[in-house]
């Protein structure tokens, strides 16, 4: 069987596969696009939220009052949890649950849920540290006694985006790094912040949020100093996708960040 698990708003994992068993549902493994009809062809073509439907099998009465109590706290709250299957994931909400049968130790459910996000998601993420020097130091000493040294030059670096199509980009910088830049082929990733050592600043494409977090874990909002330029393809958008395939990364070195790319598809992969 197929790993699933639901992750709740707040952070609870209830594996879906052991205690409770979903098997592999049909509905989570289907696709479907909305659309319109024009003359001889599409006028529009999209993938939104949609419902979807599958029985369940609750064998720890436990997990499964867990499993209640998380989902109807994310609907409640409309704090939406997160559907894994295996690498994939997809943003949902856990709207109904419908017994159907119950016998000495066990019951089964039809499980309704709405996808959010209208396709499935998984990450590659590379990490990217500072180039150093091989004594250990960002700087090549001179011969001489000069008021300067050599800069390394640091190699160029690479990504890759393992879909198919264009892919969101999610950062993680670690500081201390002062208004952190990051530049992926013909687009500049900048935000005119100060990153404290110990905290990091995250690009969440998903959620259309820039946060810096300090050492102790206080959160500020940085969205307002996040370069937009005039929006997608205009060189310096902050939320810019990155085209399928390979693309050169550079930044001044300055500092260390994680780049995740994240594959899109309509269903879970099946191999």
């Amino acid at each position: 069987m197929p790993d699933i698990e639901y992750e709740s708003g707040a952070g609870a994992v209830i594996p879906l596969n052991s205690g409770i068993y979903v098997g592999r549902p049909n509905d989570l493994f289907s696709r479907e696009w909305d659309y319109k009809i024009g003359y001889r062809a599409l006028s529009t073509a999209s993938r939104g939220a949609r419902k979807a439907s599958f029985r369940a099998v609750f064998a720890d009465m436990g997990l499964a009052d867990e499993f209640r109590r998380c989902a109807d706290l994310d609907v409640s709250g409309n704090t939406p949890g997160t559907l894994r299957v295996g690498d994939w994931f997809q943003r949902c909400l856990v709207l109904a649950s419908k017994v159907d049968g119950v016998r000495d130790g066990l019951f089964t459910a039809k499980i309704t849920v709405v996808l959010l996000d209208g396709l499935w998601r998984r990450g590659l993420t590379t990490e990217f540290a500072p180039v150093m020097g091989s004594s250990g130091y960002e700087f090549l000493d001179l011969p001489h006694d000069l008021p300067y040294d050599l800069g390394l030059t640091p190699p160029k670096r690479y990504a890759r985006n393992p879909g198919h199509s264009d892919s969101p980009a999610r950062f993680i910088v670690y500081g201390p790094a002062v208004n952190p830049a990051v530049r992926l082929d013909e687009n500049l990733y900048q935000v005119d912040v100060s990153v404290p050592d110990g905290g990091y600043m995250e690009v969440d494409p998903l959620r259309r949020t820039v946060s810096v977090v300090s050492a102790d874990g206080d959160v500020r909002d940085a969205f307002g100093k996040a370069h937009r330029g005039s929006g997608a393809g205009s060189g310096e958008y902050i939320f810019e996708r990155v085209p399928a395939g390979t693309c050169e990364v550079s930044w001044d070195n300055s500092f260390g960040f994680d780049l995740t790319l994240y594959e899109e598809e309509g269903e879970p992969a099946w191999s």
